[in-house]
């Protein structure tokens, strides 16, 4: 599941890249652009990342114990 989430994360991620809203007409509305952001920031996708790896990490130990 965790890496479904990073995977979609990463997708909203890449399509900040693209004119997306614009092309779907949804570049005024304020809920679109609240879950598809407005720009892209490398760091995003590094902190997502280490936050699913801290997530694995933690669910294997919890699991191990």
């Amino acid at each position: 599941m965790a890496l479904i989430a990073l995977g979609i994360a990463f997708m909203v991620e890449f399509l900040q890249l693209t004119p997306f809203l614009e092309t779907m007409g949804l570049n005024e509305n304020h809920y679109a652009k609240l879950v598809f952001g407005n720009t892209f920031h490398i760091s995003d996708l590094v902190a997502y990342t280490l936050g699913v790896l801290t997530i694995i990490i933690i669910e294997s130990k919890r699991t191990t114990v």
